[in-house]
């Protein structure tokens, strides 16, 4: 078969079948298999259901543009889960003469009413399969939810039972608790500042080898450090509907197990990492984290390392426009391929706070007062509404008003002492214009992350570099 004109598309619906169970790495070697090329092979890591996938997309552009004669599937619902999605899919196909195969051996014609209606039946069965998926996955939620049961212990704690309790037995082999192994990552994190530094401090500590039970392994690396010191099992609590798209579904609420730490420790914690999400910053490699943006068409930047020997001029980071990337599931956007080495952005941003540090810190002198959020006073007032009816059966909605408005004070509570003492540091920092050049580089990234909204990148014309900068 002549696959010159072919493209081949698979997906999974979530990271953490592609992390764990390597799905997407399965359908992609099939697909190799099948005799497909890697630059010829599409992906994404989203539900079925969506049509704003972006390999999908990239898949029935290049159908629209005349670029492909046959689409091959690993099996149906791979392709899509939406009947709807599938009628407006189907049509593109049959209007360009697009031919779909399935791996799997099922029918797929489409120039024939039994095909068609075998077609529609698939995308009918695909839907049904995601719907059952759903309906049990909302009714397990509710039930934990109800029932104050947490979905599973994390380190530093196990399951008796339905009941979480703090974990004493010893870590391997190293004559210390698990319990203690978990508070030793908190007192690591206060005191070093950065979610790799803690990482690096544990596996010289108690040794690089994972251990086959997740839960009796402390998280071994700088993002899965930040989801456990997130995870409110730590200070006594519980979380549902983590992964809400509208995070006014999250709800936390009081647990009854034994809490590692206490809950302002907790909210300290968040604080910090919601300031800088790699921690404080310290020793950070990329201290400008998360702030540049290429300023010709507004894609993020991402850091890359030029890797030569130990200790050779050549190992430098640059900055790269992800727009610029090509890569599976996105389209190239933008033309300036330019790398912008990070010494310069960070040279230029330090130039930038000191032009700008005496009006910085005029504007900073006096500690604004602190306004009550909307939200909260909203709550308040909803609650004292329904309080006022007098009516048993709005309890449940009163106790869950209750504690969504205990963490939205909470959170706003940890919010402004943080900005107080972020004013209070930094009237101080920015009147000291010649200290700012003394502080390596990696040790400026708590400045940078809160005195700096955007950095945006240009290249000129006749190759030229610049950068410009949007403060708080």
């Amino acid at each position: 078969m002549d696959l010159s004109r072919a493209l081949g598309y698979c997906r999974v619906s979530t990271q953490k079948q592609f992390t764990e169970g390597h799905g997407l790495e399965r359908y992609i070697e099939r697909l190799k298999q099948y005799g497909l090329k890697q630059e010829q092979i599409y992906w994404d890591i989203e539900s079925g259901a969506s049509e704003k996938r972006a390999g999908y997309n990239r898949v029935l552009d290049a159908v629209r543009k005349g670029e492909v004669d046959k689409i091959i599937i690993p099996c149906f619902d791979r392709f899509t889960r939406s009947p709807l999605g599938w009628e407006q899919a189907k049509e593109e196909l049959i209007k360009y003469g697009c031919e779909l195969i399935s791996m799997d051996g099922a029918s797929i014609d489409l120039e024939t009413p039994d095909g068609l209606f075998t077609s529609r039946i698939l995308a009918a069965m695909a839907a049904q399969v995601r719907d059952k998926n759903k309906y049990a996955s909302i009714q397990g939620h509710k039930f934990f939810q109800e029932n104050k049961k947490a979905y599973k212990a994390i380190f530093g704690y196990k399951k008796e039972g339905d009941k979480l309790v703090i974990n004493n037995d010893e870590y391997g082999h190293t004559g210390a608790s698990i319990k203690d192994v978990a508070l030793e990552i908190v007192d690591l994190f206060l005191e070093l500042g950065t979610l790799e530094a803690v990482c690096e401090t544990l596996c010289k500590r108690y040794g690089r080898e994972r251990n086959r039970i997740q839960w009796l392994d402390f998280p071994r690396s700088g993002k899965a450090i930040k989801v456990w010191l997130e995870n409110p099992i730590l200070c006594g609590k519980l979380r549902y509907n983590r992964f809400a798209r509208d995070k006014e579904k999250e709800i936390i609420i009081e647990s009854d197990h034994e809490p590692l730490i206490d809950s302002n420790k907790w909210q300290d914690i968040q604080s910090i990492l919601e300031r800088n999400p790699k921690g404080r910053g310290a020793k950070c490699r990329n201290p400008l984290v998360g702030l540049c943006k290429c300023g010709h068409c507004g894609s993020r930047m991402r850091m890359y390392t030029n890797y030569g020997r130990e200790g050779s001029e050549w190992r430098r980071q640059y900055l790269q426009c992800l727009g610029a990337r090509d890569r599976a599931g996105s389209k190239i956007i933008c033309d300036k391929r330019k790398f912008y080495l990070l010494d310069a952005a960070v040279d230029a941003a330090i130039d930038a706070l000191i032009s700008k540090a005496e009006f910085m810190a005029s504007q900073m002198e006096e500690v604004p007062d602190f306004q009550v959020p909307q939200e909260i006073t909203e709550l308040q007032n909803e609650i004292l509404k329904l309080k006022r009816l007098g009516d048993k059966d709005y309890e449940p909605v009163i106790k869950s008003k209750e504690l969504k408005l205990e963490k939205a004070i909470l959170t706003q509570v940890s919010a402004n002492n943080a900005q107080s003492r972020q004013y209070s540091l930094y009237i101080e920092v920015l009147k000291m214009k010649d200290e700012w050049r003394r502080y390596p580089k990696e040790e400026l990234a708590p400045a940078f992350q809160d005195l700096i909204v955007t950095v945006n990148c240009f290249t000129g014309n006749d190759g030229t570099q610049s950068f410009s900068f949007l403060f708080k």
